[in-house]
């Protein structure tokens, strides 16, 4: 059994067009037995979709993907949710595409699930100090002094630390995200749509592998000295999904992407890769069972 996995193609994007088709047509030479596509494909118009997914037609095996969280982008405003478990689903539906966050995926005794993932704030930056309000707003104190929404943030300063205010990060999910539901919630929502998957071809598969958009496991999450980058990793992923996949013993491989940094950890039973695609470097996995 081969598997593919590539991630943060970006479609959308015109920097990211012409690599995303060098990308392509290697991988379809290569061939394999499944492809999966680790999120952010595209956003706010998931028409272009169909043109991504058939740049891959050739490749053989079976295609799946699993959303990115700029898959929930939106405009104006229409559904986050609706946009994530409709459009999606129907755009991948329309090019024969598996859409692992509806149903995970079996063949042979072996079996991928997968889907968005999401972040709670544990992996927020503990040295910033930066209160808790800022995450969930998605803006650093000195982004929050700068735009009048966010102004109330700042009424109670004496829980800011010095320096924070020079932070300017905003994270922009915070404007084309629109969920009827906190970040954490829609975490907990996921990562219980994750199990029940899990739970549903444990018993009945040899191997998993688990696909899964944002960062599972902390020692993934790459950190910087300068604050405006490091008050992003608070968005990269959720400890939770990483203690589900290891309820798991099947689970032998886990591959995300989101962070756009390629890097690779050890978890008891599990290797987890973080695919490393950029807007301008397209990179993909080769994973033979």
């Amino acid at each position: 059994m081969r598997i593919i996995a590539t991630s943060d193609l970006h479609y959308n994007i015109d920097r990211s067009k012409a690599p995303t088709k060098a990308i392509a047509k290697e991988v379809c030479k290569l061939g394999g037995d499944a492809l999966v596509l680790v999120g952010d494909s595209a956003a706010v118009d998931l028409s272009i979709l169909d043109e991504l997914f058939g740049l891959f037609e050739p490749f053989g095996g079976t295609r799946l993907a699993v959303a990115g969280n700029h898959e929930l982008w939106t405009v104006g405003n229409d559904d986050s949710l609706h946009c994530y478990e409709n459009e999606l689903a129907d755009a991948c539906l329309r090019s024969g595409v598996h859409f692992l966050d509806a149903e995970p995926f079996q063949r042979d005794g072996y079996a991928i699930v997968g889907n968005v993932g999401w972040y709670d704030f544990t992996f927020r930056p503990s040295l910033l100090n930066i209160p808790l309000r800022f995450y969930e707003h998605k803006v650093a104190p000195g982004a929050a002094a700068q735009i009048e929404q966010y102004r109330h943030l700042l009424d109670v300063g004496d829980d800011i630390p010095p320096g924070a205010h020079d932070i300017t990060t905003r994270w922009m999910d915070g404007e084309h995200v629109n969920l009827s539901m906190s970040d954490v919630e829609f975490t907990h929502r996921v990562v219980d749509k994750l199990r029940r998957h899990l739970q549903q071809v444990h018993d009945s598969a040899d191997h998993i592998v688990a696909c899964i958009h944002h960062l599972p496991f902390a020692e993934l999450v790459t950190h910087s000295v300068i604050p405006n980058w490091e008050f992003a990793t608070a968005f990269m992923g959720s400890e939770l999904l990483g203690r589900t996949l290891l309820e798991f013993p099947k689970v032998c491989h886990a591959y995300c992407g989101h962070s756009h940094r390629s890097r690779r950890c050890r978890k008891d039973h599990l290797v987890c890769t973080s695919i490393g695609s950029t807007y301008r470097e397209k990179q993909y996995e080769v994973l033979d069972l």
